[in-house]
């Protein structure tokens, strides 16, 4: 009986250990939940909204537009997609037929995320920074004029 008990814990402590190995966390894309919901700008300009929401375990699908009189003139999908280690800010935007243009995730904190890419002819970095859980200031900058956008969150 000890022998079959012994067995049992053996096989138990196997299983249990390839399980964690075969486990992905996804702890990068995590750091961004707070970037899920629905955010608008509204100024005399236009409207410019961020939607966010789970594609999968591993992305985050985001879509962005900027409507001037009731029209489209602007609208981009971007996926934040966690590959192993680094997180990747994938942006396509809706009118073009090109591949998707990725920044990867070169600093984070709390309430702050740094994407970059210094071979983009603009945008090179792509910053978003949570003022508070219904408030986030997204910019893009590097090799032309940086461009701001306060959002808030929609209710």
């Amino acid at each position: 009986m000890k022998k079959i008990a012994s067995i049992s814990v053996v096989a138990l402590l196997l299983l249990v250990s390839c399980k964690k190995e075969n486990q992905v966390e996804y702890e990068k894309l995590a750091k961004a939940e707070w970037l899920l919901g629905n955010w608008q700008h509204n100024s005399s300009d236009g409207l410019f909204s961020e939607k966010w929401n789970v594609k999968n375990d591993s992305t985050f699908l985001g879509n962005s537009s900027f409507v001037i009189e009731g029209k489209v003139v602007f609208s981009e999908e971007v996926n934040l997609v966690q590959r192993g280690k680094d997180l990747f800010y994938a942006v396509k935007i809706t009118s073009e037929p090109s591949e998707p243009t990725e920044f990867k995730l070169t600093s984070s904190s709390e309430n702050k995320l740094v994407f970059e890419n210094p071979e983009n002819d603009f945008p090179k970095k792509i910053t978003y920074n949570r003022i508070h859980n219904d408030s986030i200031y997204a910019e893009i900058s590097g090799g032309g004029n940086p461009q701001g956008f306060p959002m808030k969150r929609e209710k």
